[in-house]
């Protein structure tokens, strides 16, 4: 019978808290996405009603911000890329899944070189997390 425990495993505890960093800057770029886009449509309606009328007292501000949350974006996505290449070098083996432990059960992580469905050579590995 299989070890349905198997990712309680103290040796696994490394990876998974690498694993929980890499989902966090996931779910922040995912938020910050939805601001950049919110401000970019700000600014944009600003600078099509500004044609018809001045009003370039909030435009200022929020072409700031937005910078700010680019600038932002730029450091979190290197971020994500350096984790997920951390995650990719922890895993033991490539094509494969991991049982982990998240905090909620079972789940699995693992990097994948070729396409599981047309079975092709991928360009870059990729990792996934099943949770």
């Amino acid at each position: 019978m299989e070890n349905l425990i198997a990712y309680l495993d103290e040796s696994l505890i490394p990876l998974e808290k690498k694993v929980q960093e890499y989902l966090e800057v996931e779910k922040e770029i995912r938020l910050l996405e939805v601001k950049i886009l919110t401000l970019q449509n700000k600014v944009a309606s600003v600078d099509e009603a500004e044609q018809t009328e001045p009003q370039a007292e909030d435009v200022g501000t929020e072409e700031t911000v937005l910078s700010q949350h680019e600038q932002q974006m730029e450091h979190l996505l290197q971020r994500y890329n350096d984790l997920k290449n951390e995650v990719i070098a922890m895993l033991p083996e490539k094509n494969k899944f991991v049982e982990v432990n998240l905090g909620y059960g079972p789940s699995m992580v693992g990097y994948f070189t070729v396409d599981h469905e047309t079975h092709h050579e991928l360009p870059e590995p990729v990792l996934r997390v099943v949770h």
